[in-house]
Parts: structure tokens; C-alpha cells; sequence
């Protein structure tokens, strides 16, 4: 047995923003708070957003979460300002930070005791403040997912509120609000959804349906990130990417995470890394540990991305996995290599038996057992020569 989770609602696809209207006619809000960031305000699409909500758009107030990641505190502010103003509807616009922090708003608001008591699986108590939410990059596809991450200053690390009570009432999906990433972002956001859709394929808890999703947003991204990269304008690799990330967020929150988010989590918070930068790098060398013993799945990955693997045994074809990886790597000009991001090689070992600690929580989702040596071998690997 199963569970599909995702939400009830669904628009996909070019000029989907019109849809809003129709969404808010469906739940009649009294009082709308929107949930964004400054530079989504400054792009002009919460206008947009406002002209699509209609007749809903005079009962509307703004959010903005002036941080590039949201934390703990940011959430329990928005929270506070939920209860005291009677908001009955979050409408969160914008990338991962933003959409997270509307959904731990949305959660935090019905929940008196603060948002740390909430991090970690299944400790709602009720559901929240209904969601809409609509991303304008296509990467993590919190839009569409049962978490709501966000860093913790005092454990130097990302945490989530991971249950289905999170969810989204409707999502929007709209290529169009993606135009104005610049290249590095287009990437970076791009191969956040790759690393969803190879752990959603591979995790423990995977099942026909996610993997049904997870696969189809490989075969995307394998075909048009490189191509969203070097063009922004191109609206068709557009319209894919932004597919992809929702399918490949579909998949993995039906299916779990793996070594490669939970190892990342030792460096998200290092200067000069990111989320999705430490996903991308420590990614071909997970793939080659976890594809020991799983080379048929690794196999189906390959071919997934592009490589061709027609003729080639199981192992070889497995091989090309971590292969393909490392080459959208370089068609986004991104290092696969931990030196190229001011890693030390005596920082090694420290930074590998961290992540591996604080990993802890996700690592049992993992298709391959990762011990303390192994974490260690992955980031010498992942160090370059």
C-alpha cells in the first residue's frame, strides 16, 4: 500500500496565473494575505497577481519576507500577523523561501506554541490556514510538497515541518512567472529539481506512481535545462522546466529524500553554498555510491537523462548515471568539485562526519545504508583532483 498526496487543485501551464480567480471564487476568502519577497514585489508580479485575483483583489494585504531563506522567526512573524489580523486564505508568490514561509505560516497560525515544537515528521496537531501558492522559479516545487523548510540560526542547518497538513489547497504553475531568472538561477533552481526526481526515484519508500512522475521530470530536465539555461527567452524549455519541478516535487514527497539532501545539509549554511548549489555538487558522487547494488535503477536513470545506453549491460548502463549528472554540470558551468568552493581538503573529514550527523533524520530514506567512513569517501570524491 500507498498514499498519493498533492494538492487539490492543480493549474499548470502558460498565462495558469488567470486561473487565480477561479480558485478564490471556489473558497470565497474574507481576508487574503499575500505572502512574497522584495524582489518578486519589484518584478511587478504580485501586480499581476492582484489584476488575476478580480474582484478578490480589495481584500488583500502583503508579506514581504525580506530574507533570501526563511527562518524560524520570519514564519512565527507572518504566523502572529495571521492570527491577529483573522487572514482566512495565504496566497504565497514566489521561490522556494517565500512559498515556505507562507506554509509555515499557514500551519504555525493554528499552532500557539511557536514553530520548533512543529520540525520534524507528522506533529501537526490540525491543519492550517488554507494555501495558494504559486512559484516563480522552477526548482524546489514547494508548491506541491507536505514540507515546510526553513533554517534554524542556533543548528546552523535547514529543518522542515514534514506532514501532510502542510499541503497546499491549490497550486499554480505558471512558465511565464520564470522569464526573469537570470541563467545562474535558471541552474541552480533546475538541478534542485534533478536532485527531486533521481532521489524520488531511488528513495526506500518509492513507489509506481512517484516513480512514474519522477521519471518523466528526468527525461525534462535531461532535454531542456541546458537549453532554459543559455536561452530565457525560450518559452517552450521554460514551460518544461517549470513541469519538471512540479512533477519531480510530486514524486519525491511521496516517496522521500536520500543521502544526497541529507548530506548537503552539513554544508547548506557555508559561505559561498546554497541549497541547490550543495545538491548539485554533491550529487554524481551519491549516485555513484548509492548505484552499488541498484544499478537497474541507476540504469533507468541514465536513460531517463539522455545517455545512451542501448546495447550496454545493466552495470555499464548504470555507470553513465552519475556521467550524465556530471555533464549538465558542466553545460550550466557549475563545478562538480568541493575545491572550487573554497573547501579545504583538510576540512574533509569534519565537514563529512557533520553532515552525516545531521543527516541523520533523512539518511534512513536512503537506498544505500551510508556509515560515518562512507560520508567521509563521498566528500573526498566530491573534492576533485
Amino acid at each position: 500500500m500507498y498514499r498519493i498526496v498533492q494538492p487539490k487543485i492543480l493549474y499548470m501551464g502558460r498565462g495558469a496565473l488567470q486561473g487565480l480567480e477561479e480558485i478564490l471564487r471556489l473558497m470565497e476568502p474574507r481576508r487574503i494575505l499575500i505572502v512574497t519577497g522584495p524582489t518578486i514585489t519589484k518584478l511587478g508580479i504580485v501586480d499581476r497577481a492582484l489584476e488575476a485575483m478580480g474582484s478578490y483583489k480589495h481584500r488583500v494585504e502583503t508579506f514581504i519576507n525580506p530574507k533570501p531563506e526563511g527562518d524560524v522567526a520570519i514564519v512565527e512573524e507572518c504566523a502572529q500577523r495571521v492570527r491577529e489580523r483573522g487572514y482566512d486564505l495565504i496566497v504565497g508568490i514566489g521561490g522556494g523561501s517565500p512559498l515556505d514561509v507562507a506554509k509555515g505560516a499557514a500551519v504555525v497560525a493554528v499552532h500557539e506554541e511557536g514553530m520548533r515544537p512543529l520540525l520534524g515528521r507528522d506533529r501537526l496537531m490540525r491543519k492550517g490556514i488554507p494555501a495558494v501558492l504559486v512559484p516563480t522559479t522552477a526548482g524546489g516545487g514547494t508548491e506541491v510538497t507536505q514540507a515546510a523548510v526553513v533554517h534554524v540560526p542556533e543548528e546552523e542547518c535547514r529543518k522542515s515541518i514534514w506532514d501532510p497538513r502542510t499541503m497546499a489547497e491549490a497550486a499554480i504553475v505558471d512558465p511565464e512567472l520564470t522569464l526573469h531568472m537570470p541563467p545562474r538561477l535558471t541552474a541552480e533552481t533546475g538541478l534542485d529539481a534533478l536532485v527531486h526526481a533521481v532521489e524520488g526515484y531511488t528513495a526506500r519508500d518509492g513507489n509506481p506512481v512517484s516513480k512514474m512522475y519522477t521519471s518523466e521530470a528526468m527525461r525534462l530536465i535531461g532535454r531542456y535545462l541546458g537549453r532554459a539555461y543559455r536561452d530565457g527567452s525560450d518559452m517552450e524549455a521554460r514551460e518544461a522546466m517549470a513541469r519538471a519541478a512540479t512533477l519531480a516535487a510530486i514524486g519525491v514527497t511521496n516517496s522521500g529524500l536520500g543521502a544526497i539532501h541529507a548530506l548537503a545539509l552539513g554544508l547548506d549554511s557555508r559561505e559561498g553554498f546554497n541549497h541547490c548549489r550543495t545538491l548539485a555538487v554533491l550529487a554524481p558522487w551519491v549516485m555513484r555510491f548509492n548505484r552499488v547494488g541498484n544499478e537497474v535503477f541507476y540504469a533507468d536513470i541514465a536513460k531517463d537523462l539522455g545517455e545512451r545506453v542501448e546495447g550496454l549491460s545493466v552495470e555499464e548502463a548504470s555507470l553513465k548515471a552519475s556521467e550524465a549528472v556530471l555533464r549538465i554540470l558542466h553545460e550550466v558551468g557549475m563545478s562538480s568539485c568541493l575545491k572550487d568552493y573554497g573547501i579545504s581538503e583538510d576540512e574533509l573529514r569534519p565537514l563529512a562526519l557533520r553532515a552525516h550527523m545531521v543527516g541523520q533524520r533523512l539518511l534512513p530514506m536512503n537506498i544505500r545504508e551510508v556509515s560515518e567512513e562512507n560520508a567521509i569517501a563521498i566528500f573526498q570524491e566530491a573534492f576533485g583532483t
